[in-house]
Order: C-alpha cells, then sequence, then structure tokens
C-alpha cells in the first residue's frame, strides 16, 4: 500500500510542521485531528494510523513528529467515534496482583504512570484491574467475553506465568513486562539484571571500594536472583570475593535489622550494594540513625533509579530501569499483535544506566 505521508520540505529546527504555535492556540478552540496533521506536516488519515497503532503505515520519524504535535496541542482523540469505527475498546488491561495494590512501591506507580503516558499517545486508556484470589483467572475471562480491552498487560510475571498460558491459548493480544517460558509466545520486555548489577560493581571497584556486602529482598522471583548473580559475578572478576555472612536477604524488618548488626559489627563493609531502592532507603535511614555519613562513612546503592532515590540523603547512585522506553515498547508490542495476531518475533531487553548521587 503506498504511504500517506505528505512529502515537502522539512520544518525548520525547533518547530514541527514549520509551525511553532498550534492553531488551537491562535482559535481557542480544542484541537482536532486536522490541526495535528497540519502541524505534523502529514495527512489526516497517517495522523489516524498513528492513533490506531497501525504502524505498517508510517515511520518511525512520522510517529515522532505525530506525537510531538499531540503534545503541544493537547489533543485529545474522541474515543467514542473511534470505538465506532474500529469496533475496538481502546482501552488496555493492566493487572496487578492484590500484594502490588497494597504496598504499591515508588516503581510499580513510575511504571504505571510511564503505561498510561504512553498509552494515550496511541489513543488508548489504561485499566487497571486485580484478580479474586478464588479465581486468579476469573477477571480475565470476564474482560474479554465483554470485550472491555483490546489487549493486556501483565507484570511481576512468573517465567511460567499461567496468565499467559491463558492469553495465548484465547488468542488475546497482550505484552508482559518480564521474561517468559520458551513454550509461551515470547512477548515480553525486560532488563538484563545480571548486566545492570556487573556495569554497578565495575564503577565501584574502579572508584575503590574494596570489601563488599548486599542486601536483596526475600523471594525466588528471578529478577531478584540474577541481581545478587550480576553482584557475585561482577566482584569475581576484579578478584574480589564475599563472604556469605555480608549478603542477606529478607523482608524490610530482617533487612533493617541485619544492616544495624552489620555496621555496629567490628569489620564494617566500604558499600553496601542493594537489590532495589526501597531496600537502599532501608540502609540509608538505618546508617543515618547510626550517625554515620552515608557516601562517606559507608556507601549504599540501589537498584530502579526512581523516585525513591531523590528522596533520601544523600540522593541515591542506582541502575535506572528506563520506565519509559519499556512502557512504549510494551503498547507498541499489543498494538501490533492487535492488528495482525501474534508476531512470533522474541523479547526485547531494554538497556540499563547508572545514575549518580551522593550515596556511593
Amino acid at each position: 500500500m503506498p504511504s500517506l505521508e505528505r512529502s515537502g520540505p522539512q520544518p525548520p529546527n525547533g518547530s514541527i510542521g514549520g509551525s511553532t504555535t498550534g492553531p488551537a492556540g491562535r482559535t481557542g478552540r480544542p484541537p482536532t485531528i486536522d490541526d495535528v496533521a497540519r502541524l505534523a506536516n502529514v495527512s489526516r488519515q497517517t495522523v489516524s494510523n498513528v492513533l490506531n497503532g497501525r504502524r505498517a503505515y508510517f515511520s518511525p520519524d512520522t510517529l515522532s513528529r505525530v506525537n510531538a504535535a499531540i503534545e503541544v496541542l493537547g489533543y485529545r482523540p474522541n474515543r467514542a467515534a473511534q470505538t465506532l469505527r474500529s469496533q475496538r475498546s481502546m482501552q488496555l488491561g493492566y493487572h496487578m496482583s492484590g500484594e502490588e495494590l497494597e504496598s504499591v512501591k515508588g516503581f510499580t506507580l513510575r511504571f504505571l504512570q510511564a503505561l498510561i503516558k504512553s498509552a494515550a499517545r496511541q489513543g488508548y486508556q489504561v485499566v487497571v484491574f486485580t484478580h479474586n484470589d478464588e479465581d486468579p483467572l476469573g477477571v480475565f475471562k470476564e474482560l474479554i467475553a465483554r470485550r472491555n480491552v483490546d489487549a493486556l498487560i501483565v507484570t511481576e510475571s512468573q517465567v511460567d506465568d499461567p496468565r499467559v498460558a491463558f492469553l495465548a491459548a484465547e488468542r488475546v493480544p497482550f505484552a508482559s513486562f518480564g521474561r517468559l517460558a520458551d513454550h509461551l509466545p515470547q512477548q515480553w520486555v525486560d532488563v538484563d539484571n545480571v548486566v545492570g548489577m556487573t556495569e554497578l560493581v565495575d564503577y565501584l571497584v574502579t572508584t575503590g571500594y574494596r570489601r563488599y556486602a548486599y542486601a536483596g529482598a526475600q523471594g525466588n522471583e528471578y529478577w531478584k536472583q540474577e541481581r545478587l548473580q550480576g553482584f557475585r559475578q561482577g566482584l569475581r572478576r576484579h578478584g574480589i570475593e564475599v563472604d556469605d555472612g555480608d549478603v542477606f536477604r529478607g523482608s524490610d524488618e530482617e533487612v533493617r535489622d541485619w544492616v544495624r548488626r552489620l555496621l555496629t559489627g567490628g569489620d564494617r563493609p566500604d558499600v553496601i550494594v542493594t537489590s532495589s531502592d526501597s531496600i537502599a532507603a532501608i540502609a540509608v535511614n538505618v546508617s543515618h540513625a547510626l550517625g554515620l555519613r552515608t557516601g562517606v562513612d559507608v556507601a549504599i546503592t540501589g537498584f530502579d533509579g526512581g523516585a525513591i532515590g531523590l528522596l533520601t540523603e544523600p540522593t541515591l547512585t542506582s541502575v535506572r530501569i528506563p520506565v519509559e522506553r519499556i512502557a512504549a515498547e510494551l503498547i507498541t508490542r499489543c498494538l501490533v499483535e492487535i492488528d495482525g495476531g501474534p508476531t512470533g518475533q522474541p523479547g526485547t531487553l531494554i538497556p540499563t544506566e547508572i545514575v549518580m548521587g551522593g550515596s556511593a
């Protein structure tokens, strides 16, 4: 099918489609799809294709220009009209466990915000739901039967996830934040926890830290195991061994007590590497309570790179998980499957990055 993008001169730097002021700004009326098309210098149909996730009909550059125009104008699609035309709900379901809802942490909120924003740029809303403990898949069946959502996004995924097995069997579009077993569709997006942690250890060793300890959350989830694996692997390649007594995983209260014993012992570590920003914040609080200067008397690092790390004093040095990129990739994978069915594509690993704070 021929492209519907308009040809013509590229807009000047600092503008979209040759204009720096949206039509709504001049007239005071709500912006329309035609205003977006003019500002992005594309056809009305191309804007519609972007809003409906028809990625075969536009280039990445066009997607960027249309999204920028939508942001500048504050355009909001007419969801009722979109639903009637496409026979779609224009909604994506996001499943959270009861445990996540009861103890929502900074990373979960940051990810959910990114997911909602990324979906909105494609004309979709996100419906957050949880499950009944007696029938965990019941709510999935109900949403699908009622056609309340066009695709589903799952997180906190188990590798052999029963939710994913059910969605695959029902041929329902989905994407998972977290890796999946080989026999399941590889509709997942994740970060490489081992690489992220080894890169952090490389930085710490280069900075001069020599005696290490590790504090992690309890549980056997693969990402928790991988972060500890990356910690040990990173130290070994620098010829540094860590005693088993200097590695601990447990509940928040157990971690708090362990860090207190560690820091009041006779051989205090140079740095405590933790499995998450929330665990790191516990270690920082214990350090302060004992009269130690975090980043001077003892270094502490996190893993998430979210808002929690900005609230500690000093701010955390952490491995940042790029939730904006992850959210965008999850939404894209859902829209591609909504349009064309299962793709058979492999999962996607998004690189992490180190955020420098004052804690290490």
